[in-house]
Protein backbone atom coordinates (compact mmCIF):
# COMPACT_ATOMS: atom_id res chain seq x y z
CA UNK A 1 0.00 0.00 0.00
CA UNK A 2 3.08 2.33 1.13
CA UNK A 3 4.22 1.42 -2.60
CA UNK A 4 1.22 2.28 -4.20
CA UNK A 5 1.31 5.61 -2.91
CA UNK A 6 4.97 6.83 -3.62
CA UNK A 7 4.48 6.02 -7.05
CA UNK A 8 1.23 7.34 -7.21
CA UNK A 9 2.72 10.85 -5.90
CA UNK A 10 6.02 10.28 -7.93
CA UNK A 11 3.71 9.90 -11.45
CA UNK A 12 1.47 12.96 -10.56
CA UNK A 13 4.74 15.18 -9.80
CA UNK A 14 6.03 14.31 -13.20
CA UNK A 15 2.81 15.24 -15.00
CA UNK A 16 2.91 18.32 -13.77
CA UNK A 17 6.59 19.27 -14.70
CA UNK A 18 5.32 18.61 -18.00
CA UNK A 19 2.28 20.49 -18.21
CA UNK A 20 4.35 23.60 -16.96
CA UNK A 21 6.97 22.94 -19.68
CA UNK A 22 4.30 22.91 -22.17
CA UNK A 23 2.46 25.70 -21.49
CA UNK A 24 5.77 27.50 -21.08
CA UNK A 25 6.84 26.24 -24.63
CA UNK A 26 3.00 27.56 -26.17
CA UNK A 27 3.83 31.38 -24.82
CA UNK A 28 6.99 31.45 -26.50
CA UNK A 29 5.37 30.52 -29.90
CA UNK A 30 2.58 33.11 -29.43
CA UNK A 31 5.18 35.45 -28.82
CA UNK A 32 6.96 34.67 -32.02
CA UNK A 33 3.54 34.46 -34.25
CA UNK A 34 3.03 38.06 -32.91
CA UNK A 35 6.09 39.14 -33.30
CA UNK A 36 6.44 38.17 -37.00
CA UNK A 37 2.79 39.41 -37.58
CA UNK A 38 3.12 43.00 -39.73
CA UNK A 39 0.09 45.32 -39.88
CA UNK A 40 -0.51 47.28 -42.99
CA UNK A 41 -2.64 50.63 -42.14
CA UNK A 42 -5.36 51.21 -44.61
CA UNK A 43 -3.93 54.69 -44.71
CA UNK A 44 -0.68 53.04 -46.18
CA UNK A 45 -2.73 51.29 -49.12
CA UNK A 46 -5.61 53.91 -50.47
CA UNK A 47 -7.80 51.42 -48.90
CA UNK A 48 -10.34 51.90 -46.78
CA UNK A 49 -12.72 50.08 -45.24
CA UNK A 50 -16.14 50.82 -46.96
CA UNK A 51 -14.51 50.59 -50.02
CA UNK A 52 -14.35 47.29 -51.92
CA UNK A 53 -10.67 46.94 -53.85
CA UNK A 54 -10.72 46.10 -57.60
CA UNK A 55 -8.80 44.29 -60.21
CA UNK A 56 -7.94 48.26 -61.72
CA UNK A 57 -6.70 49.44 -58.23
CA UNK A 58 -4.16 46.31 -57.96
CA UNK A 59 -2.55 47.34 -60.44
CA UNK A 60 -1.49 51.15 -58.88
CA UNK A 61 -0.13 49.53 -55.59
CA UNK A 62 3.82 49.64 -55.45
CA UNK A 63 5.24 46.75 -54.51
CA UNK A 64 7.84 46.74 -51.53
CA UNK A 65 10.47 46.29 -53.75
CA UNK A 66 9.44 49.32 -55.96
CA UNK A 67 9.21 51.56 -53.07
CA UNK A 68 12.58 50.59 -51.60
CA UNK A 69 13.99 51.34 -55.45
CA UNK A 70 11.92 55.20 -55.72
CA UNK A 71 13.26 55.90 -52.48
CA UNK A 72 17.64 55.65 -53.01
CA UNK A 73 18.84 58.42 -55.07
CA UNK A 74 18.68 58.15 -59.02
CA UNK A 75 21.53 59.23 -61.22
CA UNK A 76 21.24 61.73 -63.81
CA UNK A 77 19.29 60.08 -66.41
CA UNK A 78 16.78 58.69 -63.70
CA UNK A 79 18.17 55.24 -63.91
CA UNK A 80 18.34 53.58 -60.48
CA UNK A 81 22.02 53.20 -59.34
CA UNK A 82 24.09 50.31 -60.09
CA UNK A 83 24.37 47.65 -57.31
CA UNK A 84 27.74 47.18 -55.53
CA UNK A 85 29.04 43.45 -54.84
CA UNK A 86 30.10 44.91 -51.80
CA UNK A 87 28.15 44.29 -48.19
CA UNK A 88 26.82 47.48 -46.69
CA UNK A 89 27.98 47.98 -43.14
CA UNK A 90 25.51 46.93 -40.83
CA UNK A 91 23.27 50.02 -39.54
CA UNK A 92 23.64 50.47 -36.24
CA UNK A 93 20.66 52.48 -35.02
CA UNK A 94 20.06 53.13 -30.68
CA UNK A 95 17.82 50.01 -30.92
CA UNK A 96 20.69 47.94 -31.92
CA UNK A 97 22.70 46.19 -29.48
CA UNK A 98 26.27 46.26 -29.86
CA UNK A 99 28.48 43.64 -30.01
CA UNK A 100 30.18 42.87 -26.41
CA UNK A 101 33.84 43.52 -26.37
CA UNK A 102 35.53 40.29 -24.74
CA UNK A 103 37.35 41.06 -21.67
CA UNK A 104 41.09 39.40 -21.04
CA UNK A 105 41.18 37.53 -17.87
CA UNK A 106 41.95 39.16 -14.68
CA UNK A 107 45.78 38.64 -13.13
CA UNK A 108 45.32 37.43 -9.57
CA UNK A 109 46.50 40.57 -7.41
CA UNK A 110 49.62 40.05 -5.48
CA UNK A 111 49.88 41.88 -1.94
CA UNK A 112 53.62 42.95 -0.22
CA UNK A 113 52.09 41.67 2.77
CA UNK A 114 51.66 38.09 1.30
CA UNK A 115 54.90 38.11 -0.14
CA UNK A 116 57.04 34.46 0.81
CA UNK A 117 59.49 34.69 3.64
CA UNK A 118 61.94 34.10 0.83
CA UNK A 119 61.35 36.61 -1.34
CA UNK A 120 61.46 39.68 1.78
CA UNK A 121 64.54 38.13 3.08
CA UNK A 122 66.11 39.17 -0.50
CA UNK A 123 64.35 42.51 -0.49
CA UNK A 124 65.19 43.61 4.03
CA UNK A 125 68.71 42.80 3.37
CA UNK A 126 69.39 45.82 1.05
CA UNK A 127 67.89 48.06 3.56
CA UNK A 128 69.44 50.25 6.62
CA UNK A 129 67.96 49.85 10.49
CA UNK A 130 65.87 52.53 9.65
CA UNK A 131 64.18 51.27 7.04
CA UNK A 132 63.99 47.72 9.01
CA UNK A 133 62.48 49.34 11.72
CA UNK A 134 59.87 50.97 9.68
CA UNK A 135 59.10 47.65 7.74
CA UNK A 136 58.26 46.06 11.04
CA UNK A 137 55.69 48.75 11.55
CA UNK A 138 53.97 48.15 8.23
CA UNK A 139 51.89 44.89 8.98
CA UNK A 140 51.85 41.88 10.75
CA UNK A 141 53.42 39.48 7.70
CA UNK A 142 56.62 41.82 7.71
CA UNK A 143 56.72 42.26 11.61
CA UNK A 144 56.79 38.43 11.97
CA UNK A 145 59.61 38.27 9.10
CA UNK A 146 61.44 40.73 11.09
CA UNK A 147 60.69 39.18 14.96
CA UNK A 148 62.70 36.14 14.07
CA UNK A 149 65.72 37.07 15.60
CA UNK A 150 68.10 34.15 13.67
CA UNK A 151 66.32 34.48 10.41
CA UNK A 152 68.72 34.91 7.34
CA UNK A 153 67.84 38.60 6.86
CA UNK A 154 69.67 39.33 10.12
CA UNK A 155 72.30 36.59 9.33
CA UNK A 156 72.94 38.42 6.36
CA UNK A 157 72.95 41.99 7.65
CA UNK A 158 75.60 40.42 10.54
CA UNK A 159 78.21 39.27 8.05
CA UNK A 160 77.95 42.42 5.96
CA UNK A 161 78.66 44.57 9.19
CA UNK A 162 80.71 43.19 11.76
CA UNK A 163 84.35 42.35 11.21
CA UNK A 164 85.61 39.02 10.79
CA UNK A 165 87.69 39.79 13.53
CA UNK A 166 84.73 39.80 15.60
CA UNK A 167 82.81 36.95 14.49
CA UNK A 168 85.37 34.81 14.75
CA UNK A 169 85.60 35.38 18.41
CA UNK A 170 84.32 32.33 20.84
CA UNK A 171 84.47 34.66 23.82
CA UNK A 172 82.46 38.04 22.86
CA UNK A 173 79.10 37.04 22.44
CA UNK A 174 78.83 34.36 24.86
CA UNK A 175 75.52 36.09 25.99
CA UNK A 176 73.65 36.69 22.97
CA UNK A 177 72.87 33.96 20.60
CA UNK A 178 71.07 35.58 18.35
CA UNK A 179 71.85 37.41 15.01
CA UNK A 180 70.01 40.40 15.99
CA UNK A 181 70.81 40.51 19.03
CA UNK A 182 75.04 40.68 17.78
CA UNK A 183 74.04 43.07 14.76
CA UNK A 184 72.47 45.36 17.59
CA UNK A 185 75.82 45.28 20.04
CA UNK A 186 77.36 46.13 17.31
CA UNK A 187 75.71 49.44 16.93
CA UNK A 188 76.18 50.14 20.69
CA UNK A 189 80.04 49.01 20.47
CA UNK A 190 82.92 51.92 20.46
CA UNK A 191 82.85 54.74 19.05
CA UNK A 192 85.72 55.20 17.07
CA UNK A 193 85.22 59.02 16.63
CA UNK A 194 84.74 59.90 19.95
CA UNK A 195 88.06 58.47 22.03
CA UNK A 196 90.92 59.94 23.61
CA UNK A 197 94.24 60.51 20.84
CA UNK A 198 96.14 57.33 23.14
CA UNK A 199 93.68 55.28 22.85
CA UNK A 200 92.46 52.71 19.43
CA UNK A 201 89.47 50.51 18.63
CA UNK A 202 90.91 46.92 17.46
CA UNK A 203 89.97 45.20 14.74
CA UNK A 204 86.60 43.60 16.37
CA UNK A 205 85.07 46.68 17.24
CA UNK A 206 84.42 46.19 20.46
CA UNK A 207 87.80 46.63 22.60
CA UNK A 208 89.42 49.43 23.53
CA UNK A 209 93.36 49.52 23.58
CA UNK A 210 95.54 52.26 25.61
CA UNK A 211 98.55 52.93 24.03
CA UNK A 212 101.78 53.07 26.60
CA UNK A 213 101.59 57.17 27.29
CA UNK A 214 103.04 58.72 30.49
CA UNK A 215 101.53 61.28 32.45
CA UNK A 216 98.09 60.90 30.68
CA UNK A 217 94.37 59.41 31.23
CA UNK A 218 92.61 58.28 28.04
CA UNK A 219 88.91 57.72 27.60
CA UNK A 220 86.31 56.57 25.45
CA UNK A 221 82.73 56.68 24.89
CA UNK A 222 80.00 54.04 23.10
CA UNK A 223 78.27 54.93 20.34
CA UNK A 224 74.71 55.28 21.31
CA UNK A 225 73.45 56.94 24.31
CA UNK A 226 70.24 55.69 25.84
CA UNK A 227 67.84 57.93 27.58
CA UNK A 228 64.35 56.05 28.50
CA UNK A 229 64.33 51.96 29.07
CA UNK A 230 66.59 50.43 30.88
CA UNK A 231 69.96 49.00 29.38
CA UNK A 232 72.84 46.66 30.16
CA UNK A 233 76.32 46.53 28.97
CA UNK A 234 79.22 43.89 29.72
CA UNK A 235 82.75 45.37 30.53
CA UNK A 236 85.54 43.02 30.68
CA UNK A 237 89.31 44.91 31.72
CA UNK A 238 92.42 42.77 30.18
CA UNK A 239 95.19 43.27 31.77
CA UNK A 240 96.61 45.53 34.52
CA UNK A 241 94.60 48.51 36.44
CA UNK A 242 97.13 50.64 37.68
CA UNK A 243 96.23 53.41 39.84
CA UNK A 244 92.77 54.50 37.71
CA UNK A 245 90.91 52.41 36.32
CA UNK A 246 86.96 53.60 36.24
CA UNK A 247 83.83 52.23 34.74
CA UNK A 248 80.80 54.45 34.22
CA UNK A 249 79.00 56.43 31.79
CA UNK A 250 79.00 60.16 30.87
CA UNK A 251 76.95 62.77 29.00
CA UNK A 252 78.49 63.42 25.06
CA UNK A 253 80.05 67.00 27.13
CA UNK A 254 82.00 64.61 29.82
CA UNK A 255 86.01 64.84 29.12
CA UNK A 256 88.18 62.10 27.11
CA UNK A 257 91.30 63.07 27.65
CA UNK A 258 93.74 64.64 30.76
CA UNK A 259 96.97 65.16 31.91
CA UNK A 260 98.43 63.06 34.80
CA UNK A 261 96.84 59.96 36.42
CA UNK A 262 93.28 61.55 38.02
CA UNK A 263 89.87 59.67 37.77
CA UNK A 264 88.46 61.00 34.96
CA UNK A 265 85.10 59.45 34.69
CA UNK A 266 83.19 61.58 37.58
CA UNK A 267 86.01 64.79 37.99
CA UNK A 268 82.76 66.67 36.68
CA UNK A 269 79.09 66.65 36.41
CA UNK A 270 78.61 65.17 32.92
CA UNK A 271 79.89 61.45 33.92
CA UNK A 272 79.47 59.16 36.86
CA UNK A 273 82.43 56.38 37.48
CA UNK A 274 83.43 53.73 39.73
CA UNK A 275 86.96 53.06 40.10
CA UNK A 276 88.14 49.69 39.97
CA UNK A 277 90.88 49.72 42.13
CA UNK A 278 90.22 51.29 45.13
CA UNK A 279 85.83 50.68 45.13
CA UNK A 280 85.17 53.82 45.10
CA UNK A 281 82.08 55.96 43.48
CA UNK A 282 82.72 59.79 41.92
CA UNK A 283 80.58 62.26 40.46
CA UNK A 284 81.19 65.77 39.99
CA UNK A 285 85.02 65.76 41.46
CA UNK A 286 83.37 64.24 45.35
CA UNK A 287 83.56 60.61 46.28
CA UNK A 288 80.60 59.20 46.93
CA UNK A 289 81.74 56.18 48.98
CA UNK A 290 82.72 53.06 48.77
CA UNK A 291 80.80 50.71 46.53
CA UNK A 292 79.65 47.77 47.29
CA UNK A 293 78.42 49.17 50.42
CA UNK A 294 80.32 46.74 52.75
CA UNK A 295 83.12 46.30 55.20
CA UNK A 296 86.19 45.68 53.05
CA UNK A 297 84.94 45.07 49.24
CA UNK A 298 86.50 42.26 47.65
CA UNK A 299 89.02 43.84 44.54
CA UNK A 300 88.59 43.51 40.94
CA UNK A 301 90.33 40.83 39.60
CA UNK A 302 91.30 41.02 35.95
CA UNK A 303 89.29 39.21 33.40
CA UNK A 304 86.03 39.18 35.59
CA UNK A 305 82.90 40.63 33.98
CA UNK A 306 81.20 43.42 34.98
CA UNK A 307 77.50 44.67 34.13
CA UNK A 308 76.40 48.30 34.48
CA UNK A 309 72.82 48.47 34.06
CA UNK A 310 71.55 51.97 33.53
CA UNK A 311 68.04 52.34 34.35
CA UNK A 312 66.39 55.66 32.49
CA UNK A 313 62.97 55.40 33.81
CA UNK A 314 63.77 54.99 37.19
CA UNK A 315 66.88 57.39 36.86
CA UNK A 316 69.34 55.18 38.87
CA UNK A 317 72.69 52.94 37.92
CA UNK A 318 74.06 49.86 39.12
CA UNK A 319 76.32 47.38 38.82
CA UNK A 320 76.60 43.66 38.42
CA UNK A 321 79.94 41.48 39.22
CA UNK A 322 79.37 37.48 37.94
CA UNK A 323 75.68 38.01 37.59
CA UNK A 324 75.67 39.05 41.23
CA UNK A 325 73.74 42.50 42.06
CA UNK A 326 76.23 44.73 43.90
CA UNK A 327 73.31 47.49 45.35
CA UNK A 328 72.69 50.81 43.45
CA UNK A 329 75.33 52.64 42.90
CA UNK A 330 74.01 56.24 41.34
CA UNK A 331 70.40 57.59 41.99
CA UNK A 332 68.58 61.12 40.88
CA UNK A 333 70.75 60.88 37.86
CA UNK A 334 68.73 63.83 35.72
CA UNK A 335 66.67 62.48 32.77
CA UNK A 336 70.32 63.19 30.02
CA UNK A 337 71.44 60.94 26.84
CA UNK A 338 73.79 58.60 28.67
CA UNK A 339 76.52 56.94 27.14
CA UNK A 340 78.99 54.23 28.67
CA UNK A 341 82.29 55.05 29.15
CA UNK A 342 86.24 54.11 30.76
CA UNK A 343 88.94 55.73 31.56
CA UNK A 344 92.38 54.09 31.87
CA UNK A 345 95.94 55.20 32.66
CA UNK A 346 98.19 51.63 32.32
CA UNK A 347 99.88 51.17 28.97
CA UNK A 348 98.72 48.43 27.06
CA UNK A 349 95.84 47.71 28.58
CA UNK A 350 92.39 46.49 27.06
CA UNK A 351 88.36 46.87 28.19
CA UNK A 352 86.05 44.98 26.38
CA UNK A 353 82.07 46.64 26.21
CA UNK A 354 79.30 44.39 24.86
CA UNK A 355 75.91 45.81 24.66
CA UNK A 356 73.41 42.96 25.71
CA UNK A 357 69.72 45.00 26.14
CA UNK A 358 67.66 45.06 28.77
CA UNK A 359 68.35 42.67 31.80
CA UNK A 360 66.75 39.91 32.92
CA UNK A 361 65.70 41.04 36.24
CA UNK A 362 65.23 38.17 39.18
Amino acid sequence: MVLFFETFFECSFIIQVFLTECSLIREKQVMTENNEETIVPDEQCNLTSSTPMKSSDLENVESPIERKISIVECDGEGNPPIESSEETPPDLTPHSVAPRRRRSPRRPEVSASRLPLKVLNQIFQYLSLKDLRSAMLTCHSWNNALSMEDSDIWQQLLVQKLPEAALSDPFLFVELRSARKKLRAWYFAWNTNDISRNNYIRTNGFTVHRQPVAQSTDGVRGKRGVSQGVHAFDITWDGPLGTVAVVGFATKHAALHCVGYIALLGSDDQSWGWNLVDNVLMHNGVQLGVYPKMNNPPKYEVGEKIRLVIDCDMHVAYFERNSEFLGIAFSHIPPLRLFPAVCAVYGNTEVTMVYVGSPQMG
